[in-house]
This record gives structure tokens, sequence and C-alpha cells, in this order.
């Protein structure tokens, strides 16, 4: 249940934040936005350093020497579309280096070259920045899922990096040299994991046994056939007392491939601990 002025809830007697109005409007962004309203003395125990504003709808347009928010989002967007921000970066001030930023990027653009980021200049700089997403998700190679059925455990021959983005972009965080874990994708160079992404060459698939059971000698001639034609090269270890079983040995992404194609002729198979 909602309240119109916070003072009204029975449950709470002090309030840090709350929804100021769902009509906010922000440039950039088509349609309403919520716009929430913080206590002053919450927001001063965690500040950060960017400057209070008191009108709830961004001005539509930044000049040199105003702050907050929306001029730190600019300096974010200046920086992923080229232009440099070295001495003092996304501080959400509106300084001589921003300034001249933004007549580079105007200037480049066939804008008005004037410093001042109004209407048509952050619409550009809107327009470059969807554009730029859009390229790097079609760059992207194709991602191809295992889910937790076909997912393989492999261990990390080094120190290594997790990225992004499946084109080895944005180093965002590391594993440690000899750490097991699962991997639930791939591409033709890198295996997915919880979050990102990391290079093929960097890990050894660990091998794994798959025992099977009740294989007749069409199903082991099958068997070799695939094995052969997808340049497997793990030996069929076939047992004839009782039930016929097989024993097969492999890793990685070959591994995926005699799972797949147990499972598409129904042949019954466990993982063998031994």
């Amino acid at each position: 249940m909602g309240f119109d002025n916070p003072d009204e809830s029975k449950v709470w007697n002090q309030w840090a934040m709350f929804q100021f109005t769902d009509e906010g409007r922000i440039n950039g962004i088509r349609g309403n936005v919520d716009v929430n309203e913080m206590d002053i003395t919450f927001f001063k125990s965690i500040d950060s350093g960017v400057v209070l504003t008191d009108d709830a709808n961004p001005p539509a347009s930044y000049h040199k020497g105003d702050s907050g928010l929306g001029v730190k989002e600019l300096q974010q967007k200046l920086m992923k579309i080229g232009y440099e921000l070295p001495k003092y970066k996304d501080d959400g001030n509106y300084g001589d280096e921003t300034f001249s930023a933004v007549k580079a990027f105007q200037k480049k653009n066939g804008l008005g070259v004037d410093g001042i980021a109004g209407e048509s200049t952050l619409g550009k700089v809107d327009g470059l920045i969807e554009d730029l997403e859009k390229s790097r998700a079609e760059d992207l190679p194709k991602v191809t899922s295992l889910g937790d059925r076909y997912a393989v455990q492999v261990k990390a021959k080094k120190d290594i990096g997790v990225y992004k983005y499946a084109n080895i972009s944005k180093n965002f965080r590391a594993i440690k040299n000899g750490t097991v874990f699962s991997v639930y994708g791939y591409t033709y160079a890198t295996w997915a994991v919880p979050g990102g992404f990391l290079q093929m060459k960097d890990v050894e698939p660990l091998p794994v046994k798959l025992v099977t059971g009740g294989l007749n000698k069409e199903m082991e001639t099958n068997f070799r056939s695939f094995l052969k034609t997808e340049g497997i090269n793990a030996e069929l270890n076939l047992y004839a007392q009782g039930n016929p079983t097989a024993e097969i040995t492999a890793a990685g992404l070959n591994l995926v491939k005699v799972k797949q194609l147990l499972m598409k002729n129904n042949w019954w198979y466990e993982t063998s601990n031994s």
C-alpha cells in the first residue's frame, strides 16, 4: 500500500528516501521515469561529492560551471565515444576540460561550437552511444549454450582474466591459477562462465570417464564411426561380459559431443569416479 506523504505510514517513523513522482523526465529516455526524494541527513551520510539539485527534472542543457549527475553522465558518454577527460574524468563538474571536449565533439559533428551541451549536442551524443552499443552487439561472436546438462569442468592454467564480452573486451575480474570451475557455453575461442567469458587457451578441460550399458555390435559400430567423423581422439573400451558395456574418456567439447550422441540415441550412461 502506498502513501501520498511519507508521514502517513504507521509503520515507519523516519524516512531516508521515498518516491517523489513517477512522471519525471530524463534526457535520452523516452517516457516517464521514477524520481525519488532523499532525506538530507541520509544523503550526507552517503555523499559521494555530487552536487544536490532542487529540480527533479534535469535541465535541457549543461553549461560551463554546472555540476551534478547529469554532467557526470555526459562526461561518461563523452569518454565512451572517444573524448578523453584525463585530469578530472567523470567528476560531475562542467569545467574547462569538459567544456573543451564538448566543443571538440560539436566541431567534429557539424554542430554549433559553443561548448554548451544543449538539445542537439545531447541528442547527437546519445545517438552515437546507441550506434556504438549496436555495433558491439553485432560484432560479438555467437555463443552456444551448454546449460547444466552439458556443462564442462576446466582448470585455470595460470591467473586468468574474465571478460564482460565474448570478444574478450573489458576484463573485470580474475580467476587464480589452479582453480577448477564449470563453464556453461562457448564460442570459437572462449568459454562462457556466469557473468562473463574467458579464453579457451588459458584453461585445461578436465577429462571425464563415461560408462554406457547395453551396447550391441551395431551401436558399437555407430559409436566408433561417430568418433572418427568428429575427430575425437578417445579410446572406446568395450566389455562383452554379461550386459555389454563401454567406457570412454573425453574432455571439453569432445565430452559435450559424446554426451550429446548418447542422449540423442537414448543410450544410458553414467559418470565413473574410478
